[in-house]
Formats: C-alpha cells, structure tokens, sequence
C-alpha cells in the first residue's frame, strides 16, 4: 500500500479522532489519578467527562456547523451553540454527581462549581478539537492540491513527451523521402538508422530519467542519419569532454536543438556549412551547446513545437537550467546547463 493511499485510509476511517480521544483519557488519568482512591474511580470519572466532551463537539462541529454556520444562518447557529454547550454541561455536571454517588462518596464542590468547571471543560474541549479539526483540514486541502498538481505536471511532462516523437518522425520521414529517388541505397540505410531511433523512443526512453550514455548513442544517431542525407555539404564536429558517464538526464531534451542545427544550417557553396556540438560536464553540471551556421537572408525563424516543448519541459524538470542563445551575423549558438542531482 503506498503512502496516498495509507493516509487515505486513515482519514476514512477517522482514525485521528481515535487517536484524539485515546491521548485526551490517558491524559487525564495519570494527571488525576493521585487524588482519587484507585485507577477505576479516576477512569470511571475521567470517562464521563469524555462522553460529554465529545457529544458536544460532535453536536456543534458536525451538525450546527455544516446544517448552520456554513450556511450562514448565524442567529439559529449562535442559539444552537450555546443550547448545545448549556446541554452538555448540566448533563456533565449532574452525571460527575451521580458517578461519584455510585463510587460512595460525595462531590467536594457545590452543584454551582460543578456546573461551572463542567461548562469550562466543554468549551475548552471544543476549542482545542475544532483547532486541530480546521489543521487538519488545512493539511488534507494542502496535501490534495499539491497531488492535483503533481499529477498535472505529470500529465503535461508526458504529453510534451508525447510531442517530439511526431515532430521528429516527421522530419526523418521527410529526409527519407528526400533520399528515396536520389539515391535508394542511401535511403534504406537511413531507414536503418530511423528504425534504431524509434526503437529507442518506443521502449528506452519511457523512464523519467535515462542514463547520458543511452541519450547521446541517440543524439550520435540521429547525427549519422543526417549526415547521410546531407552528405559533405554540411561539416559536422561532434566532442564530448570531461566525464560522460555515471549519471542520468530526462530523454529527449537535447534532440529538439540537434534538430534545430540540421534543420536551419546554411547552403553555402563558397564556404563551409558547419554544425558543432559539445556535451561536458563540470562537476554537479551537464552543459550541452548546438552551434550552426545560417544564412541571414531570408531571416530565419529559428525554433518551433520541439523547442517550444522542451523548453516548457525543462522548466518543469530542472526549474535551475540556464538556456542562453547566442545569434551572430551567420552563427546561431544554444548552450544549455542542467544541474546534476
């Protein structure tokens, strides 16, 4: 049984009102029992009050309450109260005589007194009870809010998941169809590499967290079937530094940049086209940078649903990542920080 579902069953079953109730007798036995003959005398009496104690409680907090206050009828509240709190104290009062008449002897203080320590005994009671009721209902409202939220979180982190698998498919898909009349052989081996991509997506990335070594073997892949397609036309330098091992990160976020190089690289034919990436660590941190040239005419809108769900998934997953841009005259450069746990 999980813990959600632990705390359920405990507040189903009110189980913190046995609890209440079980501290409030202890209590007061061992606090009177020394002026008392014996331990059923103090427990036969302290048990009268808990029965009175608890009636009115229960009378005031689980019917005027809900029936009255909570519907703003205040007058019949405020009388209900007090005929309640009147009711439970004469009843205490002359049963405390009565017990004590039962045990064999008499109550040292007067009817008056009586009543009066009978009426302090209910409201105090009840002021302590409605106190830890209104906590504990603050920590239920609380702890539900944050499940309602966790369980939002979740439900976007998957369906912004969900959402860079067709939008790279449909990438792929297009480059294979590039490829398919110019060059068959090239195509089927991309269709290779393609079907390595989504195997990964389909089983090895269902987890929160992969290992880096699983998620740069595919970024490693995606870039071999983009080289295949694009060919020399395009340089590809690709260095990892420091130590790439040992931990792990959220699948699929650094795709959407690699995408975004390969996608917006310049055409030139006079000079190198080039994309660059590096993936390091610096200890407690993994930085990813993406460098691509791109030619400034016709200006480029770089970015689109991948980076707009990765970034949104980032600032879910690693609220402390840095996201810096870097746009020169024919460079574009995305560096990318995550804290490592």
């Amino acid at each position: 049984m999980n813990t959600e579902r632990f705390w359920f069953w405990l507040d189903r079953l009110k189980f913190h009102h046995l609890l209440f109730w079980t501290v409030y007798y202890i209590f007061w036995v061992s606090m009177y029992q020394s002026m008392y003959q014996n331990l059923f005398s103090v427990g036969l009496v302290t048990a009268v009050y808990l029965l009175f104690n608890a009636a009115c409680f229960y009378s005031i907090s689980y019917w005027v309450g809900p029936r009255f206050y909570n519907r703003r009828r205040y007058v019949p509240a405020l009388l209900l109260f007090v005929m309640i709190v009147i009711a439970a104290s004469v009843g205490l009062a002359f049963s405390l005589i009565q017990t004590m008449h039962v045990l064999g002897t008499t109550y040292p203080l007067q009817l008056s007194m009586v009543m009066g320590y009978a009426i302090i005994s209910n409201i105090t009671v009840l002021v302590i009870a409605t106190g830890l009721r209104q906590l504990l209902g603050r920590f239920r409202a609380d702890r539900n809010t944050a499940t309602v939220r966790r369980k939002q979180v979740e439900a976007e982190l998957q369906y912004l998941k969900a959402q860079v698998n067709p939008h790279f498919l449909f990438n792929a898909i297009n480059s294979v169809y590039f490829l398919i009349k110019k060059n068959p052989d090239l195509a089927s081996e991309t269709l290779i590499k393609l079907s390595d991509l989504l195997r990964f997506q389909l089983y090895d990335c269902s987890e929160d967290t992969i290992p880096i070594e699983q998620e740069r073997e595919y970024l490693e892949n995606y870039m071999a079937l983009e080289k295949l397609r694009k060919g020399d036309r395009v340089t590809l330098d690709y260095r990892t530094e420091g130590d790439l091992h040992g931990f792990h990160i959220a699948p699929l976020v650094l795709i959407a940049f690699l995408e975004n190089a390969f996608k917006f690289v310049s055409n030139y034919t006079d000079r190198e086209n080039i994309i660059r990436v590096i993936l390091w660590r610096e200890d407690t941190r993994f930085r990813a940078s993406f460098y691509n040239t791109y030619e400034p005419l016709p200006p480029a809108e770089v970015g689109g649903i991948g980076i707009r769900n990765v970034k949104r998934r980032l600032e879910l997953l690693y609220p402390d990542h840095t996201f810096v841009v870097s746009r020169e005259h024919d460079s574009y450069t995305v560096t990318l920080t995550i804290p490592l746990a």
